[in-house]
């Protein structure tokens, strides 16, 4: 096993389940996903399992063309548990805006990932993220209306 290869190849897949979700590719997104895969989204808020299950939500929750997000996965920590199984822990930045509502939500979080590789390659068993701050902002102007963090509220 080349240490190496691996753990380049669970980066890409996790750059690729960013880059699904904001092209809105949710389709391509479920073949990234093991077909018992899990999730954990929200802060755990929102618990999903299967495949078809976290699709179908996070194509209803982002899927309208009257939303744009951005999804940024920074500093990966993965570590190698065996030949086929992997957990990675992300630093997420994202941004969601919803021009009609006059809405724009930054945050970062950090992601904890749990990885099997199958025939056909490495797929996300599990994926989950714990908030460290979320702001709510008016879009024309930036005047934040909420900010929270796992440390304060406001």
């Amino acid at each position: 096993m080349d240490i190496a290869l691996e753990l380049e190849a669970i980066r890409r897949l996790k750059y690729a389940y960013f880059r699904t979700l904001d092209l809105k590719q949710f389709d391509l997104l479920g073949q990234l996903l093991a077909a018992d895969a899990s999730a954990s989204y929200e802060d755990g808020k929102t618990i999903l399992e299967g495949r078809t299950a976290i699709v179908t939500w996070l194509s209803e929750a982002l899927g309208s063309p009257d939303i744009v997000t951005e999804h940024h996965g920074h500093h990966p920590e993965i570590d190698l548990l065996s030949p086929t199984t992997a957990i990675g822990r992300w630093y997420l930045q994202d941004r969601v805006i919803v021009p009609a509502a006059d809405l724009e939500i930054n945050g970062t979080a950090f992601y904890a990932d749990r990885y099997a590789k199958t025939a056909e390659g490495w797929c996300i068993a599990h994926t989950g993220y714990t908030r460290v701050f979320e702001e709510h902002r008016v879009h024309s102007t930036l005047a934040v209306r909420s900010f929270s963090s796992r440390f304060r509220s406001t």
